[in-house]
């Protein structure tokens, strides 16, 4: 949670915006959006993309099947807005 501070003390309008659950997703003019894992490393990523004005858009649980298995892992999709530097999400990967 600590890097959803890190926006909202920014007073991003937004922030305000994605997290109203009022706005479509298209008036939010997200240029680029990208899902990541929020377990260890995958958490490092996204905090680092936080940091970068990205904007965290839903966290879910992806439930799938390995090896006769249930897992579960922790998921964030987030959204650069048009006026943030281009730098693909995967490209430090």
């Amino acid at each position: 949670m600590k890097g959803a501070a890190t926006i909202k003390d920014t007073g991003s309008d937004l922030f305000d915006a994605a997290s109203s659950g009022t706005s479509p997703l298209w008036q939010l003019d997200i240029a680029e959006l990208a899902g990541h894992n929020i377990e260890s490393r995958g958490r490092e990523e996204v905090n680092r993309l936080l940091s970068e004005g990205w904007v965290l858009l839903h966290i879910y649980t992806l439930k799938y099947e390995e090896d006769g298995v249930w897992r579960e892992r922790p998921m964030a999709i987030l959204g650069r807005p048009r006026n943030t530097p281009h730098e693909p999400a995967h490209s430090k990967l």
